[in-house]
């Protein structure tokens, strides 16, 4: 019962706090970055990345706007393309605001710990391609350094 109100307590804290808690153990902020158009020339928005170290995980606030519903965003490396972390839009966000592709995303997904090095020296290494009904690489996100923390 003691450990349950506590940990209310520290959620309450959490989400009565700053919008960028840095100081929680084990997560690595960046910059937030600008949302670009790409394919979608309506698309922007903005990314908040992180990492969650003990994972590892790659994790992201996002505040996006689109022409059409985003389905799908994708952490690529730089020059192969390869994906290192896939996230799902169609269910994680608050609900739609002006039109049908505006909403805030948050999640995680695991990634290798040769990627979370990588990404930890060296972020300008990824970007995060973001794909809606309409189009396929939609709006694009470079993420920069260094680490806020």
């Amino acid at each position: 019962m003691r450990s349950a109100l506590v940990l209310m307590l520290a959620a309450a804290a959490a989400v009565a706090g700053s919008a960028l808690a840095t100081d929680v153990p084990n997560v690595v902020y960046f910059p937030i970055v600008q949302i670009l158009p790409r394919q979608d020339l309506t698309a922007h928005g903005q990314l908040q990345p992180s990492l969650t170290k003990r994972s590892p995980a790659f994790c992201w606030e996002l505040d996006l706007f689109t022409r059409r519903q985003p389905l799908d965003g994708y952490l690529r490396r730089a020059g192969t393309g390869r994906v290192v972390a896939h996230f799902s839009l169609r269910d994680n966000h608050v609900p739609p605001q002006p039109w049908p592709g505006s909403a805030h995303f948050s999640g995680c997904d695991i990634i290798s710990r040769s990627d979370e090095r990588a990404f930890l020296s060296r972020p300008r290494l990824y970007y995060l391609d973001i794909r809606t009904r309409l189009a396929r690489h939609a709006a694009i996100a470079h993420p920069h350094g260094p680490p806020l923390n």
